[in-house]
């Protein structure tokens, strides 16, 4: 049980950050009134719309000085919060938060404004982690909230962030009461779908406390709000509701019923990914032809300008011709000559940028197959794991209970059969590992590859690992790193030769550094290109969709693989 509530807890932080991405997305709309009197300010304005940040900084800094050496009360109002508002969204929270609170003592009576700067500064602590703090600022929101009138939207952000601080501090009822007042908020203003989410994520916290009966309310009710709504936010929604269900039911002890929304819950999953996947394979379709058609046109035009050219030759050859008939013939056989030649230069260069998009293409989709695949193994070994295992737990219990009844009149099939669970358990949970690391789900990255140096290790061949400034990242970013480093590390047992090896990670600057290196006997790198090894092709196209890069260096002395990747936290 305590292993489902984790995950319960996992998946409403998810829809939680979920809900505030959406919310920073369009915290805009509340945007307090622009001195329309003051011209810079509204050109400054201007240039953030079209995104030119760098520019807008540097006159805006210029304006807060002047209004402040004016003591022009409203210019330095609105400077300050545009200014707060450039560095928020630019990820500078604390001197956003200063920039706020400069303003504050300045607004005095205009409660609109300030619920606006409570929430906004509240934003900026909950960005920064800074709970507390957070909680402060939301709770001021609050209060002036009763001053306010309508700004429903405004409203049911407020509290159901205070929800998910709430949930954070473990103190659930309150986080209780503020997503029940956003719900309402949202109920009249007619957003179903936000609403839907909200009660969610309410049910959650239900679930949480053991309300199993509470929760499957809940959890019915955002249900019953999306329906079958086709929008992707729908689907998702509903997507959440049955898993929910499911855990809910699971909690009553109706394993019946769990079973029934954790296929629901598997359909829409799968849907989703599917769509996910033709998505991105029109994408990839769409810039191939948006390629290909901005390199036709650029053929067309340079057909045409050379038509034209050759026109103008003409007309010019035209006038020339009583005077230099042998120049002319000679100039327009080397012009002839050299179009001939930009053509098919001009294709040669074609045919270059479709290979280019075409592989890209084919990693994006090699990639998207094995993303998929992983899926599959992941839950599988879930449902090995949460499931099957927890049923011949429960069964093995029983026939202890029934031993124990019955006393020394016990018949021998009962130990038998214990005998017979218990290595039915291990074989599952052996099997479970196999589909997905259960080190590397729990303890991270650097656990998991230590455990596949230590199993990898033998007599003949010694493996270790350098680990430094490694945390804990994306479950499926650690999932991928650690598929490639275990693709390499099997090619060194079962091609190298090597006796010793050694696998180093490191956190530098944003990056995931990988050098993995051995003393065996090494290999022809375009060699095995040549003959598309798929473990090779695999572990290029991963980290080409990671954003990454690999270098391989590899002779009779050893070989040496280095690995860069992005990190997504």
């Amino acid at each position: 049980m305590k292993y489902l509530k984790r995950i319960i807890l996992v998946i409403f932080i998810g829809l939680f950050f979920v809900c505030n991405i959406s919310a920073k997305n369009s915290i805009n709309s509340f945007q307090a009134p622009i001195d329309l009197k003051n011209k810079k300010l509204k050109d400054i304005q201007k240039l953030i719309d079209k995104n030119e940040i760098e520019e807008a900084l540097q006159k805006l800094y210029k304006v807060i000085d002047e209004v402040e050496t004016k003591k022009d009360t409203l210019a330095i109002i609105n400077s300050h919060r545009m200014l707060a508002d450039i560095l928020r969204e630019n990820g500078d929270y604390k001197k956003s938060n200063l920039n706020y609170s400069r303003i504050i003592p300045l607004i005095k009576n205009d409660f609109e404004t300030l619920q606006y700067v409570y929430f906004k500064k509240g934003g900026n602590f909950q960005l920064d982690a800074n709970v507390d703090s957070a909680l402060v600022n939301y709770l001021k929101a609050v209060e002036l909230s009763k001053k306010v009138q309508n700004k429903e939207d405004l409203k049911a952000k407020i509290h159901s962030n205070l929800s998910g601080i709430y949930y954070l501090k473990e103190d659930y009822n309150k986080a209780i009461t503020h997503s029940k007042i956003a719900a309402k908020y949202q109920k009249i203003l007619g957003n179903t779908q936000i609403e839907a989410g909200i009660l969610n994520n309410l049910g959650s916290i239900y679930y949480m406390q053991g309300k199993y009966n509470e929760a499957l309310q809940m959890f019915q009710k955002a249900l019953a709000l999306v329906g079958n709504g086709q929008e992707e936010l729908d689907k998702k929604t509903r997507r959440s509701a049955f898993i929910n269900i499911a855990y809910a039911y699971s909690g009553l002890k109706n394993y019946k019923k769990a079973f029934e929304y954790q296929d629901k819950y598997t359909v829409v999953d799968d849907s989703l990914k599917q769509e996910l996947k033709y998505k991105e394979i029109a994408e990839i379709a769409s810039k191939y032809k948006v390629a290909k058609m901005e390199k036709e046109a650029e053929i067309e035009k340079t057909k045409r300008l050379k038509a034209e050219l050759l026109s103008e030759g003409l007309i010019i050859a035209s006038i020339l011709l009583l005077i230099a008939v042998y120049v002319f013939y000679k100039l327009n056989k080397l012009s002839k000559k050299n179009y001939k030649l930009q053509m098919e230069q001009g294709l040669l260069v074609h045919k270059a940028n479709i290979d280019k998009v075409k592989s890209d293409a084919q990693s994006k989709i090699l990639v998207a197959t094995l993303d998929g695949r992983l899926g599959e193994r992941k839950l599988i070994a879930e449902v090995l794991h949460d499931n099957v295992s927890a049923l011949l737990s429960a069964a093995n219990l029983h026939l202890q209970a029934s031993k124990k009844q019955l006393g020394k009149n016990a018949p021998i099939e009962i130990d038998k059969s214990q005998l017979i669970i218990s290595d039915a358990s291990n074989q599952i949970r052996n099997l479970s590992h196999k589909f997905m690391s259960s080190i590397l789900l729990k303890f991270g990255l650097t656990a998991a590859v230590q455990d596949l140096c230590d199993k990898t290790s033998n007599s003949t061949l010694n493996i270790s690992l350098n680990s430094k400034n490694i945390t804990r990242f994306n479950q499926n970013f650690e999932i991928k790193m650690f598929n490639i480093i275990n693709e390499i590390v099997n090619n060194i047992l079962k091609h190298s030769k090597a006796h010793n090896g050694m696998v180093k990670l490191e956190q530098l600057n944003g990056n995931l550094q990988v050098v993995i290196f051995d003393d065996g006997i090494g290999f022809n790198v375009d060699e095995i290109r040549g003959k598309d090894g798929v473990g090779l092709s695999q572990v290029e196209a991963r980290i080409h969709v990671l954003g990454g890069l690999i270098n391989i260096k590899s002779s009779k002395t050893g070989t040496r693989i280095f690995i860069s990747v992005p990190i997504v936290y």
